[in-house]
């Protein structure tokens, strides 16, 4: 894991972020979708996993978590189109809705979706 930094601020630079190419083929393979560049750069942010000091509880989901399918996470978003790219504590994740092109929080106890936005920033206000 990385130093705790704001989210906020690695997104306003996410043009200097470079994009981990075989890592995205894997997540686009897995997920059956071609990624937008502001996803490809923020999984690549993440791979390692990281934690941001935004909300009480907010990590940047590493590859490891993005790519395990025995994992409960990966298996339930790849089967409901959803790509999940940070934890927020008890159960849930802002994803990614593949369907829709949104962002949305996802609790992987319930299995459901709720607070949908078009904005990453709009949960970190």
């Amino acid at each position: 894991m990385s130093e705790e930094r704001s989210l906020k601020e690695a997104l306003k630079e996410l043009d200097k972020v470079q994009v981990d190419d075989s890592l995205i083929s894997e997540v686009e393979n897995l997920y059956e979708v071609d990624l937008s560049d502001e996803l490809k750069k923020i999984i690549s942010l993440n791979k390692e996993g990281v934690f941001y000091n935004d909300m009480n509880s907010l990590e940047g989901l590493s590859a490891d978590n993005l790519l395990d399918e025995s994992d409960d996470l990966a298996a339930e978003c790849t089967e409901l189109d959803l790509l999940p790219l940070f934890d927020i504590g008890d159960s849930n994740y802002i994803v990614y809705n593949l369907n829709k092109k949104c962002w949305s929080k996802f609790n992987l106890g319930e299995g459901s979706l709720f607070d949908e936005a078009k904005d990453l920033l709009e949960y970190l206000k």
